[in-house]
């Protein structure tokens, strides 16, 4: 009975589209087959990564056909609560990514603007698993901020 059960299951949460995150790649292909990543170095390997995932090819700046220029990675850690000792509850991560995609030297459509927030728990009882927690939360960022100029590259057109 159990066996039946869950494959039910499955069959029906397959049969809503549902996928784990990261698994579904992007909407379309890439304009461009080969990219090559300058600018900001943290997030230079995240969009490495996100390329790959599109089915593009990070490759040197001599091998590829157009270029994504990261020109800002901002990262800003605010207090978003408090307690009523004044003891800091919360905190607000924020990253705003600047990116551009470049070919032959010029820059193609408008610079995209990404911008990832977080919240993050905090108590001063758990000081360094926060400050591991909080690289991680960075890390995450950096892919979700990759992953979305990636998607956003598959609506230029290639010249």
């Amino acid at each position: 009975m159990k066996k039946i059960f869950l494959t039910t299951a499955t069959l029906l949460i397959a049969a809503c589209g549902f996928h784990l995150k990261g698994m579904a790649g992007t909407p379309s292909k890439l304009p461009y087959p080969s990219w090559h990543v300058e600018g900001v170095q943290s997030m230079r390997q995240p969009l490495e990564n996100a390329l790959r995932r599109a089915d593009g090819k990070p490759v040197s700046a001599g091998q590829a056909q157009a270029t994504i220029v990261v020109n800002a990675a901002q990262a800003q850690r605010d207090i978003h609560t408090i307690t009523r000792a004044a003891d800091i509850n919360e905190y607000l991560l924020t990253l705003r990514v600047v990116a551009q995609m470049h070919v032959n030297g010029r820059p193609q459509g408008e610079p995209m603007v990404v911008l990832i927030e977080r919240k993050m728990d905090y108590a001063d009882s758990e000081v360094l698993g926060k400050q591991e927690e909080e690289a991680t939360i960075w890390a995450e960022m950096r892919a979700d901020a990759a992953d979305q100029i990636v998607r956003r590259l598959t609506f230029l057109k290639a010249n």
